[in-house]
C-alpha cells in the first residue's frame, strides 16, 4: 500500500508536459476542463416500463478509443437532473467525469435502477446488462469492445466490482440480442467500496449496523430472509476467482462511511489469488472526496492504459 504525491507535484507534471496553458480552464475539480461530444439517454434495457439509461462521452481531442464505464450511484441511488444545467455542471466540475476525459477515455455514465423501488441484487442484473450493451455499441463510439474498463466509487464502486467479478460469456441461446453478448470487463478501479457487507469492519460486523441502522438492510433487500446469507451473495469478495480482472483500489485511511479494511480485504483476496492488485492509501481521506483527489488521476490512468491499451 502507498499514497500519492499531493496534488500541487501532479499539477507540476501537467505542466511539464504541456497539458496546462494560460489559455486552458481548470476546474473546481482541481483538473483541466476536457471538452467532450455527448450522446445522452442512451436505452439499454427496461424495469416496470422505465427505460434504464446512459451517457456516452468522447474527448474531442486525444481519444484513445478505449472505453470506460462510469458508474453513477451513490447510496445505491442513481439519478439524472431534468435541469440540464445541473447535469452541465456535474459533468463539466465533478472530477467523476472529468478525471477520466482528461485521460483520453470514453465514457459510458450508467445509471442503474435505484432505491427503495429496486434492490441492490437487481442493481446488480442493470450493470451487467449495460456492459453486454455498451459492448454491442462499442465500434459505434470507437471503442474496441474487447478492451472495458469500470469504475465508480462508494455504492457506485460496489457496483463496478460486483459486475466485474459476476460477468459471463453471454447466453447464446436469449432471445435478447443483448443477452448474448458478454458481460466481462477486463479492467477495474474501485473508490473507496463496500466489499464485504458480513465482515464490515470487523468479523460478523454487519451485526453492528443492524443494530446502528435497522432499516439499511430493508432498503437493500426488501424482505430480510437469511440476511448473511444475502449479504454474502452482493460482496464482491465472495465473487472474486482467478478469472477477476485487474483491480486498482484507492481509499482515504480515515473513511468513516466505508472502513478502509474493505479495501485492505479485497486486496488481500486478490493477493491470495495471485491477481494483478494495487491499493492506494490516502492518508486522512475521508469518504467521497479529499483535498487533492485528482492527484490520484495519474495512477488511475496508468492503470487503465496497462491493462486496456493493445
Amino acid at each position: 500500500m502507498r499514497s500519492l504525491r499531493p496534488c500541487v507535484l501532479f499539477l507540476m507534471v501537467m505542466l511539464s508536459v504541456g497539458l496546462l496553458t494560460a489559455a486552458e480552464k481548470v476546474n473546481t475539480s482541481g483538473l483541466t476542463f476536457t471538452e467532450y461530444d455527448i450522446e445522452e439517454d442512451l436505452v439499454y434495457g427496461h424495469k416496470d416500463g422505465l427505460a434504464l439509461t446512459m451517457d456516452v462521452l468522447t474527448p474531442k481531442q486525444n481519444a484513445k478509443g478505449i472505453g470506460v464505464i462510469l458508474v453513477s450511484s451513490g447510496s445505491w441511488k442513481s439519478k439524472k437532473s431534468d435541469i440540464e444545467a445541473e447535469n452541465v455542471r456535474k459533468r463539466n466540475e465533478d472530477h467523476w467525469a472529468q478525471g477520466l476525459l482528461a485521460g483520453g477515455y470514453t465514457l459510458f455514465v450508467v445509471r442503474h435502477g435505484s432505491s427503495p423501488r429496486y434492490y441492490v441484487p437487481e442493481m446488480v442484473e442493470d450493470m451487467n446488462r449495460s456492459v453486454r450493451y455498451v459492448r454491442s455499441i462499442a465500434k459505434d463510439h470507437g471503442v474496441d469492445p474487447n478492451q472495458l474498463g469500470i469504475t465508480s466509487g462508494s455504492s457506485g464502486g460496489h457496483l463496478a466490482l460486483m459486475a466485474a467479478m459476476t460477468g459471463d460469456e453471454g447466453n447464446a441461446d436469449a432471445k435478447d440480442p443483448i443477452e448474448r453478448v458478454s458481460s466481462r470487463v477486463q479492467c477495474v478501479v474501485a473508490w473507496f467500496p463496500p466489499t464485504d457487507m458480513v465482515n464490515w469492519g470487523a468479523e460478523k460486523g454487519y451485526n453492528v449496523i443492524k443494530l446502528v441502522r435497522p432499516q439499511m438492510f430493508q432498503r437493500m433487500f426488501g424482505e430480510i430472509t437469511d440476511l448473511e446469507k444475502q449479504l454474502r451473495e452482493i460482496s464482491p469478495i465472495y465473487f472474486a476467482t482467478k478469472q477477476s480482472p485487474p483491480l486498482l483500489l484507492i481509499h482515504g485511511d480515515s473513511d468513516r462511511t466505508v472502513p478502509l479494511q474493505q479495501s485492505q480485504v479485497m486486496q488481500a483476496k486478490y493477493q491470495e489469488l495471485g491477481l494483478p492488485v494495487e491499493l492506494i492509501v490516502e492518508p486522512g481521506g475521508g469518504h467521497s472526496y479529499w483535498p487533492g483527489i485528482a492527484a490520484e488521476y495519474q495512477e488511475v490512468w496508468k492503470w487503465f492504459d496497462t491493462y486496456l491499451k493493445k
